[in-house]
């Protein structure tokens, strides 16, 4: 006998291929953005195949200090090897990578050493010496192994009619030291004589007056560029070409209404340079056109309003960005908010963009020469390495000896014992409201299928939320799969093997029950990383077809 009655509708697959691979969008509408864009990023970088994972863990590699790290320079000596030097509370610190965890050792000045208030350094490399840029300081400079002041320097010259000489900003470059934002005419360049950076009277010395230029506004932030020199202020930017001949350097272009924010977030880029203005990362590439005046590159377009919101309510000067040049990452740092903000530039001109979120956040970087990304935090040093958060403590009160201090893991050093804690981190991704191709159709969602390398039995969980509903989503927990002996991608030595990017995981399928319906979707899946790293290789939902509606 025959049944009656409406046909079975069949299962259908859909496959989200790309899923979140052009990274976090938040300016557009949900609505309107595609699988291949997330609405939320955190804790995300993408592998060699452009696949979502975790960024690397924040390792502490230093014994602690007692004030806040807030700048790490890197002196290039003129035998081009190089020295690390720290800015903490009112001392600076030599990095010795030697110790193991690393010495930070404090350093001495010779003559008459002004008093030191803070450790917000810029700092400059020129002519086989170092300095050290500070506002409300005069400038400190290294020779050798002697830090002096420069007022103290034999050859100082001071600029006519400066009184203090405390600059915020300087460049050292085309044979000469630049030097803006000295408290007393914040809107006036001064340059050094040759090859001398601290003679800024006689010689070849001399100033630009910028009042003439731009009016009121003040000197954030220097950078070079081919034969030109690019002057930041708040809102305007001075672009004077020929400046390896100041005699004769003339103005090039102003451009207005769009300036620095915070004078450490300007980097280079291969031959292009990037900063930040007020509503987000700008590229300044245009410049090595032909005519010099296409607009400006936004390359944060897809986040410049959320952005742009930290950054009108955090402070500007403990704002950094830093280029890792191993990764091909621009990173600026937004301690206020404990997050930063992460452009990765690595599959070309566009970048994909995450951010991060830290339980401390570091407070400035520096990308080394050796391809290391090392962080200043509030009591050490630290770097990004490994799949764990990794704090380190002097524990010498409850080890009093190396025998109590082996004991618990920790490192013995004379008299102290220092210990490493792991801590667990997650990264998380959204996606937008999705529609699936059918915005007219209703879906039976019934099964997800997640495919992943990597994890090491790291707890997930799987949001599911329908009709813009944001508030009670279906929520899956499951485990990726625990560790195996066999690697999946590279040796371990390789930039991507298994010391770095590649688990010792996968790839494995996993099934998840749904049982939703709904005409638009939207997944929230939060990760575990617990040691290991791990990456989405592929999604898949099996849905019905319901009403059209």
């Amino acid at each position: 006998m025959k049944r009656c009655g409406m046909p079975v509708k069949p299962l259908r697959p859909t496959r989200l291929d790309g899923l979140g691979s052009q990274g976090l969008n938040t300016q557009a509408s949900s609505s309107t953005l595609g699988p291949e864009w997330l609405t939320e990023a955190a804790n995300v970088v993408f592998d060699f195949q452009g696949r979502l994972g975790p960024r690397r863990g924040i390792k502490a590699i230093s014994k602690t200090v007692a004030a806040p790290i807030k700048s790490i320079g890197e002196f290039i000596k003129a035998d081009r090897t190089t020295a690390y030097y720290v800015g903490s509370g009112s001392a600076i610190y030599l990095r010795d990578t030697s110790t193991v965890p690393e010495t930070l050792t404090a350093q001495s000045f010779a003559s008459s050493p002004q008093t030191i208030t803070d450790s917000n350094w810029q700092w400059v490399n020129f002519n086989s010496e170092f300095w050290g840029i500070q506002t409300g300081h005069s400038p400190i400079n290294l020779t050798g192994t002697t830090w002096t002041d420069v007022i103290d320097l034999g050859t100082y010259h001071a600029p006519t009619g400066v009184t203090t000489f405390d600059p915020n900003c300087a460049l050292g470059d085309f044979g000469r030291m630049w030097y803006g934002g000295v408290t007393e005419d914040l809107g006036t360049l001064y340059y050094s004589d040759n090859l001398i950076g601290e003679k800024l009277n006689g010689g070849a010395a001399g100033v630009i007056d910028l009042h003439t230029v731009w009016g009121q506004d003040e000197i954030v932030g220097l950078a070079s560029l081919m034969d030109k020199i690019i002057i930041f202020g708040k809102n305007n930017i001075a672009i004077y070409t020929g400046a390896s001949d100041p005699s004769t350097m003339a103005l090039e272009e102003l451009i207005k209404g769009i300036g620095l924010a915070g004078r450490d977030n300007i980097v280079y880029m291969g031959a292009d340079l990037l900063f930040l203005s007020y509503e987000g990362i700008q590229s300044f590439s245009r410049i090595t056109q032909t005519d010099g005046k296409a607009p400006l590159t936004d390359i944060s377009i897809a986040v410049r309003n959320t952005l742009a919101f930290y950054l009108s309510t955090a402070d500007l000067t403990t704002i950094k960005t830093v280029y890792h040049k191993k990764e091909a990452l621009v990173i600026t740092l937004v301690p206020d908010s404990k997050l930063a903000y992460v452009f990765d530039f690595a599959s070309g001109k566009v970048p994909k963009i995450t951010t991060w979120n830290f339980a401390t956040a570091p407070l400035c970087g520096v990308s080394t020469i050796g391809g290391d990304l090392v962080f200043g935090s509030t009591t050490y040093i630290a770097k990004l390495d490994g799949f764990s958060e990794v704090d380190i403590t002097d524990t010498t009160a409850t080890n009093p000896n190396q025998t109590a201090c082996e004991a618990v893991n920790g490192v013995w050093d004379g008299s102290k014992c220092w210990s490493s804690t792991n801590r667990l981190y997650n990264y998380t991704w959204s996606t937008a409201w999705l529609d699936l191709g059918e915005p007219a159709v209703t879906k039976i969602l019934k099964t997800a299928y997640f495919s992943y390398t990597g994890g090491r039995g790291s707890a997930t969980s799987l949001s599911l939320y329908v009709d813009h509903d944001s508030v009670t989503p279906l929520i899956k927990n499951f485990n990726l799969a625990p560790a195996q002996d066999y690697a999946t991608y590279g040796a371990a030595d390789s930039f991507y093997g298994v010391s770095k990017f590649t688990s010792k995981v996968g790839p494995v399928e996993y099934k998840v029950p749904l049982g939703r319906t709904g005409k638009v979707i939207k997944m929230k899946m939060v990760t575990e990383v617990v040691g290991d790293y791990s990456s989405l290789v592929s999604m898949t939902l099996l849905t019905k077809q319901g009403k059209i509606r």
